[in-house]
C-alpha cells in the first residue's frame, strides 16, 4: 500500500526510535491535536522548540526574533544547559524538540545537540534557512539522528527570495540543501508565510509546486503573525476569506498547517512551548510573554506557571497575537506584565 505524504512525515521521523516510543509519539500527537487542551500527565507537553541562537545570516522583515538584547553569545544557553533542558523535558513527558534561531546552523555544537536528543529517545528538528545545508553537514546531521528538517521558502522566485531575505544566493543554498536532505534520506520539508502578496500572485502554490518537485515530505504554511519585525504588519493579517482560500491548499496531502479550519485553537502553553536563546520560557516563538528562566527555574514550575494562559479563551483559526481583542484580555489579565525572578516586565 502507498502510504500518504502526511502519513509517511511520521513513519520516516519515528525510524530507529523503538516500537513502544513510537506509539507514544503518536498517541500524544493524536491527543493534542484532537482536543488542543491540556492532558495529564502523560498527555500534557509534547514538545518544546529551543531558540539555540539568536545570529542569523538573514534580515526577514518577517522575523519573529527580532534583536532584544540577547544577540551576545556569552548570554546564549550553554551545551551543557541545554542538555539539562532536555534531561528535564524529558521527565516531563516530552518527546519531540525543534532546534531554531536565529538560525541553528550557526552553532558549532548544533550536532552535538541533535546527538544528545535523540540519544534522550526524543524526535529532533530542525528549522534553518538553509545556507549551511552542505553535503557535509546533511550527513552528520543524520548520523546524529535528525528526524526532521524545515527549510523557510518566501518566494519561488530566486532573486525576490534572496532580496525578502537580504541575502545573495540564499534560494539557491537552501534548494541545494533541501535536495541534501532528500538524497540522504532525512525527512524535510518547506516552511513558508502566507503573505498577502504571495496569495494574490499565485506564488503560494507555486511554493507547494516546487515541494513537489523537489521531494519533500512536507510544505508548512504559516499565517502571518503580529510579532517580532511584523509586529505592526496589519495590513498582513489574512481575513477569514484569505484564511480559507490558503485552506484550499489542503486538499493537496503535501500541504500541512497550523490552523486547519475556522475552529483550530493554538496549542501554545497546552503540547508546547519555547524557549529563548537566554533561557527565557514563553508559550511558543510568536508569544512574547516570559513564564521563567530555565537557568534559575524548574521547568516543570514553569509549564505550571502557563496554566492559566493555556485555559485563557484563545481565538480561533489564527494566532492569538493576530486578534486585537485577545490582545486587550491578555492585557488586562495582566499576562504581559508577569515577573518572573529577577525579569523585567515585558510588553506584549
Amino acid at each position: 500500500m502507498k502510504l500518504r505524504p502526511g502519513l509517511l512525515r511520521y513513519r520516516k521521523r519515528l525510524e530507529s526510535l523503538g516500537f513502544w516510543r513510537s506509539i507514544y509519539y503518536i498517541a500524544k500527537v493524536i491527543y493534542g491535536e484532537t482536543f488542543r487542551r491540556r492532558g495529564p500527565n502523560t498527555f500534557g507537553l509534547r514538545m518544546v522548540e529551543i531558540g539555540v541562537t539568536k545570529e542569523c545570516q538573514c534580515n526577514c522583515p518577517h522575523c519573529y526574533a527580532i534583536e532584544d538584547g540577547y544577540t551576545s553569545e556569552i548570554n546564549e544557553l550553554s551545551k551543557r544547559e541545554i542538555f539539562s533542558i532536555v534531561d528535564q523535558i524529558v521527565d516531563m513527558g516530552a518527546i519531540e524538540i525543534c532546534f531554531s534561531g536565529g538560525e541553528p546552523l550557526i552553532r558549532k555544537d548544533i550536532v552535538d545537540l541533535v546527538e544528545y536528543a535523540r540519544k534522550m529517545k526524543m524526535v529532533p528538528k530542525i528549522n534553518t534557512n538553509g545556507i549551511l545545508l552542505t553535503e557535509n553537514m546533511v550527513r552528520k546531521l543524520k548520523q546524529a539522528g535528525l528526524a526532521w528538517c524545515m527549510v523557510s521558502i518566501d518566494h519561488s522566485h530566486p532573486s525576490i527570495h534572496d532580496s525578502f531575505r537580504g541575502y545573495e544566493n540564499c534560494f539557491t543554498r537552501a534548494i541545494n540543501g533541501l535536495k541534501e536532505l532528500v538524497k540522504q534520506g532525512i525527512p524535510s520539508g518547506i516552511t513558508t508565510v502566507a503573505r498577502k502578496e504571495l496569495i494574490r500572485s499565485g506564488v503560494l502554490a507555486e511554493i507547494v509546486s516546487l515541494g513537489h518537485e523537489l521531494k519533500v515530505n512536507s510544505v508548512r504554511i504559516l499565517f502571518p503573525v503580529l510579532t517580532g519585525r511584523f509586529k505592526n504588519a496589519f495590513d498582513e493579517v489574512l481575513s477569514p476569506e484569505e484564511r480559507d482560500s490558503v485552506r484550499k491548499l489542503l486538499k493537496d496531502p503535501l500541504v500541512s498547517m497550523e490552523y486547519k479550519n475556522k475552529h483550530t485553537i493554538c496549542t501554545a502553553g497546552i503540547t508546547k512551548y519555547n524557549i529563548l536563546p537566554n533561557g527565557d520560557v514563553t508559550p511558543c516563538v510568536f508569544v512574547p510573554i516570559v513564564f521563567g528562566n530555565t537557568r534559575h527555574d524548574n521547568m516543570k514550575e514553569i509549564w505550571k506557571r502557563m496554566n492559566g494562559f493555556a485555559h485563557l479563551d484563545k481565538p480561533q483559526g489564527q494566532c492569538p497575537l493576530s486578534d486585537p481583542s485577545y490582545m486587550e484580555r491578555a492585557m488586562k489579565s495582566n499576562l504581559e506584565n508577569i515577573i518572573i525572578g529577577d525579569h523585567e516586565k515585558g510588553d506584549l
